[in-house]
């Protein structure tokens, strides 16, 4: 399997010919398997056109991130301009693949129960083995059964029998079909299996023996196939399950757990990076000040609509998050691409614009833009809040452009020291606002 790379929002490569002659391929028919390949992905993740571009020997990619597999012999790999090639060899993968759990999965793993144990064990392994055996606890009084047509023997007759087998039964008892409302399926299987995954990479003894509990208490469960799981929908009666399901499918998938180069194989698995980062902040700062303390996506008033048919609405702005926390309040808001402006990088003119709409609306309340820091800047302490330029408008509150070091999130207990970094830094600068 050739794998070909690219950095999003980074220099074309010059990569047509290499995948053309991994493909078997003339550069025309893979240039066209690589636009076909640009417009899944974004349909996948919801983007009006194409991330991937080939314009001539040259391929280029923007907004996405992850592994696209081109075919039977050849994938493509897009590194985060936050990660990206100058991020110490092959480490980008296990961060974005660790960020692209933590986004996914993120409601989980930022709740109070996980929140308590993230200054011991912060590793995603030991997050994600917390999460099923909590979740799965929470739920087990209420079990997912399905209905199952099983062949069983037995003297006492229970199903249906064949009239002959009444006259010469086996040394068992009599076959009879029988059909089970059993914890036996295909659901509780994948549990099990997440389960006994979380088990091979945990490295506390304790978070192992309450994943083999979870196995014993789920029992026999039949045999999964191999290959990759899709996306599996649990009955109606049993949907409280579903989180723990979508979780148990990406954890046997192998996103997110035990990353291995090897493996690391993920046919479509592209996220959008924007999503990405805006998940990561919000997560840091519910783990960080508290969940009850942050609020997403808050909507504030900053003025009124007036319809033609004389009706009025309210005009609202949404800022990623709002914190309220000791007596300090301030909006932040997760921005993803900012302004290179003579070697310096800083906010974008309308990120500003929208900064302000979030202070007018909220009486002047300060506004830091969080930018992720740049793979090509040099390496820091993984959380660290660095300042990149601070506006001043009148009429509205204070804005402050940040950027917030993630290379190395991956590490163990480095979603901890990420949290305690970026509380600090923004910390320090709240008091400042003030």
């Amino acid at each position: 399997m050739a794998r070909f790379s690219v950095v999003e929002y980074g220099s074309p490569a010059n990569l047509l010919p290499a995948i053309a002659a991994s493909m078997g391929r003339g550069t025309a028919e893979a240039a066209r398997h690589l636009s076909d390949a640009g417009a899944r992905v974004a349909r996948q993740v919801g983007l009006k056109k194409s991330p991937i571009e080939v314009s001539g020997p040259l391929v280029s990619s923007s907004k996405v991130a992850g592994l696209l597999h081109l075919g039977r012999s050849c994938e493509l790999e897009i590194a985060p301009k936050f990660l990206g090639e100058h991020a110490g060899g092959a480490g980008w993968r296990e961060d974005f693949f660790f960020l692209a759990m933590l986004s996914r999965h993120g409601h989980v793993l930022a709740s109070d129960r996980i929140r308590a144990d993230t200054a011991a064990d912060s590793d995603l392994d030991s997050l994600l083995a917390r999460a099923i055996t909590d979740m799965y606890w929470e739920h087990h009084h209420r079990p997912i059964r399905s209905y199952k047509r099983t062949i069983e023997h037995d003297f006492f007759l229970d199903g249906d029998v064949d009239p002959f087998d009444l006259r010469v039964p086996g040394p068992a008892g009599y076959p009879q079909e029988v059909i089970r409302y059993s914890r036996a399926n295909r659901h509780n299987a994948i549990i099990s299996a997440a389960a006994g995954v979380a088990r091979r990479h945990v490295r506390t003894p304790t978070a192992s023996a309450e994943l083999s509990r979870v196995r014993a208490h789920l029992g026999v469960q039949p045999r999964l196939s191999r290959g990759h799981l899709l996306p599996q929908a649990v009955p109606g009666r049993s949907r409280r399950w579903q989180a723990l399901m979508d979780l148990s499918v990406d954890v046997v998938n192998g996103f997110g757990m035990g990353f291995n180069e090897g493996e690391a194989r993920a046919p479509g698995f592209v996220m959008g990076t924007w999503q990405l980062w805006q998940d990561l902040v919000t997560i840091g700062l519910r783990l960080g000040f508290g969940a009850g303390n942050v609020l997403a996506e808050q909507p504030l008033e900053l003025g009124k609509r007036q319809y033609p048919n004389g009706k009025a609405g309210k005009l609202n702005v949404r800022p990623d998050t709002s914190v309220f926390s000791d007596g300090r309040r301030f909006h932040v808001d997760a921005k993803y691409k900012g302004r290179v402006d003579r070697g310096r990088v800083c906010a974008a003119e309308s990120d500003i614009y929208e900064a302000m709409a979030f202070s007018m609306a909220s009486n002047g309340l300060p506004v830091i833009l969080a930018y992720p820091r740049l793979a090509s800047a040099p390496l820091l302490p993984v959380g660290t809040v660095e300042v990149l330029e601070q506006v001043r408008i009148s009429g509205c509150g204070r804005i402050v452009a940040i950027s917030i070091e993630v290379r190395g999130i991956s590490g163990r207990r480095a979603l901890a020291s990420f949290v305690q970094e970026m509380k600090h830094g923004l910390d320090k600068l709240s008091e400042l606002l003030k």
